[in-house]
């Protein structure tokens, strides 16, 4: 499985960088890519991330699914143009929607999680449209999953790898992490 990930000044860093981590440690591949096209970008708490893709060069059809992390960046991406556009594409083609903590809203503005349960960061939920909250770590609703909050990062991995690999995976993957 791949996964393209969208990365701009201010994302929170536990959660892109922790969950690229466990899932790449799950086997599953996840690139960075720069919603501003730039060379770097630097997370809430200073961590500068390099060796970017461009958002520009993205290519749905090289991908099984799209992850946005939250943190403050998330609310420029609920309403940068080029993201929602990248979005609607990855969500047509039927492609894996991850997101977790404000990231979800990105989803929910567009209309995407209507009808559907999910799991963001306690006050977003205005931002929802008529999507279901749902109040666990995280949630998974077709090819929708998220994740509550940097403190739910683990749960948000788990609930990953036991949709798209199954239990037994999961048991497997936390075992190897002495979870």
């Amino acid at each position: 499985m791949n996964f393209a990930c969208l990365l701009a000044d201010g994302f929170e860093d536990i959660e892109a960088l922790g969950t690229s981590a466990l899932l790449r440690r799950a086997g599953f591949t996840v690139d960075f890519f720069s919603v501003y096209n730039k060379d770097e970008v630097k997370g809430s708490y200073q961590t500068v991330v390099t060796n970017l893709k461009k958002m520009k060069n993205l290519s749905v059809t090289d991908y099984d699914g799209l992850f946005i992390p939250g943190g403050r960046a998330a609310f420029g991406l609920r309403e940068n143009i080029e993201v929602k556009e990248i979005v609607k594409k990855f969500h047509d083609a039927g492609k894996w929607m991850l997101a977790i903590c404000a990231a979800p809203t990105v989803f929910g503005m567009l209309g995407l999680l209507d009808n559907k349960k999910y799991i963001s960061f306690p006050g977003t939920e205005k931002e929802m449209g008529k999507a279901i909250r749902v109040e666990k770590k995280a949630v998974t609703d077709g090819l929708f999953i998220t994740g509550k909050s940097a403190g739910a990062v683990y749960e948000f991995v788990f609930e990953i790898i036991k949709t798209i690999n199954g239990e037994q995976a999961l048991e497997t993957f936390k075992q190897n992490l002495k979870y």
